[in-house]
């Protein structure tokens, strides 16, 4: 017997969630239980069994910014029914811009700096006026923020979507101090690489070795958090490696 998905078309507003749902049915239009696999442009997100035909999940959308996506969903069948697949496309709307002032930032890294004191790790998102902000989203912000303060630019800086990296890779043993004219200098670099590439870099070299992105995190954090619209920033910042921040 044929297997039939019931799936549509899927409207999320941007930096926004959503729900996926579906119905599996019989060809008589009875619910059929079975596994299934959910693909957003052919990566699999969901991958789990339905029961009495029906699947609804909530999925954040806050790091999906093209017009449309790919969605497919699979089915593999049962004793009774055949394997079916369905495809429809989640549709992003655009929505407003939205900016963070500095001070709001400074807010975030205050928190964020006794979050990883605490919990001896960086987490994955941080909220920031009512916004669910990615660890790699705010790590642009703040380089931005470092970027504008020394350009004596003190307007909020808009929220723009940058890809966390699932590595951070560092080398550094030994504490250092970077001078104002090194960290702007590591500054305009990770700003340039960001905004053509769109990706946060696992880590940077400074004097042949290597700090890692959590440690920058944690390092532009403690720019951000004593510096200000003001008194400007920092004249060196003290960089410690990240075994010893979290030991």
């Amino acid at each position: 017997m044929d297997s039939i998905i019931k799936l549509e078309d899927i409207k999320v507003k941007e930096w926004g969630t959503a729900k996926i749902e579906f119905e599996v049915t019989d060809e008589n239009g009875n619910p059929i239980d079975g596994r299934i696999a959910v693909k957003i442009n052919q990566k699999t997100h969901f991958n789990t069994k339905v029961k009495d035909g029906k699947f609804s999940e909530v999925m954040d959308f806050s790091s999906y910014h093209n017009k449309e996506y790919r969605l497919d969903v699979i089915y593999g069948g049962n004793a009774e029914c055949a394997p079916s697949m369905q495809t429809a496309k989640i549709i992003v709307e655009k929505a407003d811009p939205i900016f963070i002032s500095i001070k709001e930032l400074q807010n975030a890294c205050y928190r964020l700096k006794k979050w990883i004191e605490v919990n001896k790790k960086v987490p994955g998102k941080i909220l920031i006026d009512k916004h669910e902000v990615t660890i790699g989203n705010l790590f642009n912000l703040l380089v931005t923020a470092v970027k504008n303060l020394s350009e004596n630019n003190k307007d909020d800086i808009e929220l723009k979507w940058v890809q966390t990296p699932s590595v951070s890779s560092e080398t550094i043993t030994e504490d250092m101090l970077l001078s104002y004219d090194e960290y702007i200098k590591i500054t305009e670099d990770l700003y340039t690489e960001m905004d053509e590439n769109k990706f946060c870099p696992g880590f940077v070299d400074y004097n042949e070795e290597k700090i890692g992105f959590m440690n920058l995190i944690y390092i532009y954090s403690t720019l951000i958090t004593n510096s200000s619209v003001d008194n400007g920033l920092l004249s060196g910042v003290y960089v410690t490696p990240w075994k010893k921040v979290v030991a």
